[in-house]
């Protein structure tokens, strides 16, 4: 589920890569009643510092869409793989899990670690893995 979202935030990110850009951090301070009721904005930096998480250039911002598009479609079809209790999904998956952190810091810089955070939960995700391999085929 993660991969898929990864992929339409990709294309939305790319596509709207200006909107992006001009995303200022929001914080916010409710309590937990008024958060529900509070309007949801797609482009709002969800980012824990507001030093500026997103970056402000649409060119970068397109390159890291591109890096997570990428990143999430090899990690997708490497679960999907993986779901059918297929070995090679798994270094697939691994292999997605590479590019998720070599491919926004060939395109950027080292600055695009900040905003690449979802990869270091498919770090958690490649151990718990790496515990079932045995099952696959």
């Amino acid at each position: 589920m993660s991969c898929a979202l990864g992929l339409a935030d990709s294309v939305i990110s790319y596509g709207q890569s200006q909107s992006v850009a001009e995303t200022a951090y929001i914080k916010r301070k409710s309590t937990p009643q008024e958060t529900p009721k509070q309007s949801k904005q797609y482009f709002e930096d969800r980012g824990p510092t507001g030093d500026q998480p997103i970056p402000g250039n649409p060119d970068e911002i397109q390159r890291l869409s591109i890096a997570q598009f990428i990143y999430s479609l090899i990690t997708l079809i490497g679960a999907i793989l993986m779901f059918q209790l297929r070995k090679i999904g798994f270094w697939i998956y691994v292999a997605g899990v590479l590019v998720g952190f070599v491919l926004p810091v060939t395109l950027v810089g080292f600055s695009a670690l900040n905003t690449s955070f979802g990869v270091f939960f498919s770090l958690l995700f490649t151990g718990l893995y790496w515990l079932n391999i045995n099952d696959m085929h």
